[in-house]
Parts: C-alpha cells; structure tokens; sequence
C-alpha cells in the first residue's frame, strides 16, 4: 500500500509543479506587436507564477479546454490560458490603464 501511494505522490508531483511558458510575440495595446523572450513559470503546488520581473500570487485556476489562471500583481492583474498548441499572457495594468499581450507556448520543464 506505502509503495503504490508514493508512486503515485511521485507521478503527481511534476504535474503539481507545473508547466515552463515561453512567449515569442509582445503586443501593446493596438500599437502591434514585437519579438521577445519571456518566460515564466506556473507553480500551482505554491499558487505562485514567477517571471523574471517578479512573483504573482494566483487568484483563481479554471480548468477546461484551455486551463485559465487568473494572478495579481504588482499594479496589474493576470491572465494566462494554457491550450494545446498556444498560451496567451495578457497582463491589465491599473496605470494608464493598459494591457500587454504575450503569445507563446507552455511545457513542462
């Protein structure tokens, strides 16, 4: 029983970690759109999204489709949607206000 319960932590545990995201294409508002390398990291274990700016504190997981995860930030609140073939990280920036829109892909690391 101990053996099939820590095989099972240990399947469980990389998908509690979550998946490595990397964003190619950076829109701003409607002004168009530019090449960038961002990258961040979806830990739901911690409900916790880190890039290379700082740590977001998720708000809300809604799975479907396409898994949704809503996180808050400093000044700005988050959304990224995981699909199959594409993820979109748009943030909602209180100051302006203004919203930046990411496209890439998510994996696992």
């Amino acid at each position: 029983m101990k053996a099939a319960a820590l095989a099972f932590a240990l399947l469980a545990g990389p998908a509690l970690a979550g998946p490595v995201c990397t964003f190619t294409e950076e829109c701003y508002m409607s002004l168009g759109c530019a090449a960038t390398d961002l990258e961040l990291t979806v830990d739901h274990k911690a409900a916790r999204i880190t890039t290379v700016a700082e740590t977001l504190d998720i708000l809300h997981v809604e799975d479907g489709p396409a898994q949704q995860i809503v996180a808050r930030g400093s000044g700005a609140l988050h959304l990224l949607t995981i699909g199959a073939n594409t993820a979109l990280y748009t943030l909602h920036i209180g100051a302006g206000p203004a919203s930046i829109t990411y496209i890439g892909t998510c994996g696992d690391d």
